[in-house]
């Protein structure tokens, strides 16, 4: 496997790996606005908490992510 390759390989890595986090944090959202809407037998304050860290996670781990991966600049 040559650099081209490789870096190629990493980018469909990091890419699939974006994509899952922010399928998981709408996931998250989606549990936590099912609790708060009463669809799911769990306390509402269970609820808001699991909407507002899938928020934040949606929010603030892929620019966290993108952050670590990038190149140093030369």
């Amino acid at each position: 496997m040559n650099v081209n390759q490789a870096s190629e390989a990493d980018a469909k890595t990091r890419f699939f790996i974006l994509s899952a986090v922010r399928l998981a944090s709408l996931a998250l959202i989606a549990v936590g606005m099912a609790i708060i809407a009463g669809k799911i037998d769990i306390p509402k304050p269970a609820g808001i908490a699991f909407a507002i860290f899938g928020l934040l996670e949606l929010l603030l781990l892929p620019r966290f992510l993108i952050r670590k991966w990038k190149s140093p600049t030369e």
